[in-house]
């Protein structure tokens, strides 16, 4: 399925966050994940809710001064 991550298209083939996530490489402890503007709560990563069109932004802490 083509989905939109953090603004970039991307063909995946999960469709759960915790295995999008996995696909993609992102460490899942620091990370929050917003699936079409609504934020995901970490226990419904595990939820078949992705879809063809989705756009997901997956965000992280970040430090700096």
């Amino acid at each position: 399925m083509m989905l939109t991550v953090n603004g970039e298209r991307r063909e995946a083939r999960s469709a759960t966050v915790r295995r999008l996530l996995g696909e993609l490489d992102y460490e899942t402890e620091f990370v929050a994940v917003a699936v079409n503007y609504t934020v995901l709560p970490r226990g419904r990563w595990d939820e078949p809710v992705l879809k063809d069109g989705d756009a997901v932004e997956i965000v992280s802490p970040r430090q700096g001064g």
